[in-house]
């Protein structure tokens, strides 16, 4: 039997793997993809494996829904780290890394706040936008590419189709791009949509794409931090210094349920 947890992270939901004893190689595509998929089996928006690390507390790999590995997933790695430190995997303040980058969480019962690295790339004005309503914010890579529109009324959104077509564009080649849209709220709070690379689809919240679009908010539209963001799934936080040199993103994460699989499910 194969246990595994299903976690939720904000909205986010994973199935996590304590790869620590090497059962899964990362090969198993077909297989993550298979329970991933809503309806016939678990569902999820990714796996995590939880595997060892000689120079942190563990190692993480993150799986897209599609069964294929994805670079980061900020909400990911907030629920692999509240499954660490409620497991005895690692301690409340912990570090571990996703790619060979180095990221550190603090867990407080049900709130984690993970603390990630300045972005790679920012493009504020990419020129991608094509429709007249919609106002360009830019392009972050935080570990994961991210293009963010402000948008006047984010419940009218098509997040599906048009967050496709960007996910898709020719600017944004040859490794595509997640899509957010962005309505402002207040001076200190946005709410958020995002069509997910991998996931090919709106999912409830995504925290890479979060974080990228509390940081245009701020360097466009002046909002003080930290930032409220309000995504379908509940409630995050993000704080960063300026100049970014650490990023601050903290909210829930809870266990749904503990299950196995039997060993003929792998075939």
């Amino acid at each position: 039997m194969i246990k595994f947890t299903k976690l939720s992270a904000t909205g986010n939901d994973f199935i996590l793997f304590d790869n620590r004893d090497g059962k899964f190689s990362g090969k198993e595509h077909s297989f993550f993809q298979r329970i991933c998929q809503r309806r016939i089996s678990v569902g999820a928006d990714g796996i995590l494996l939880i595997e060892n690390s000689d120079k942190f507390d563990f190692s993480l790999r993150y799986f897209n829904s599609d069964g294929h590995i994805g670079e980061m997933c900020g909400n990911g790695a907030r629920a692999a780290s509240f499954y660490a430190a409620t497991h005895g995997i690692a301690p409340a303040k912990l570090s571990f890394d996703v790619l060979g980058v180095q990221y550190r969480a603090v867990v407080k019962k049900s709130w984690v706040k993970l603390f990630m690295p300045p972005p790679v790339e920012i493009k504020e004005y990419p020129g991608a936008v094509e429709e007249p309503e919609f106002e360009e914010g830019g392009y972050l890579n935080v570990g994961v590419p991210h293009y963010v529109l402000f948008v006047p009324d984010i419940k009218n959104v098509d997040v599906d189709n048009i967050g496709r077509k960007y996910r898709h564009h020719k600017t944004f080649q040859p490794w595509g791009t997640n899509t957010n849209f962005v309505q402002i709220i207040d001076d200190s709070t946005i709410k958020i949509r995002t069509y997910e690379r991998g996931v090919e689809e709106e999912t409830l919240a995504c925290g890479t794409g979060t974080i990228s679009s509390a940081i245009l908010a701020n360097r466009q539209k002046g909002l003080k931090l930290p930032i409220k963001v309000h995504a379908p799934g509940g409630l995050l936080r993000v704080n960063f210094d300026t100049p970014i040199t650490a990023i601050e993103l903290d909210g829930q994460v809870a266990c749904a349920y503990n299950g196995d699989f039997k060993k003929p499910v792998l075939i």
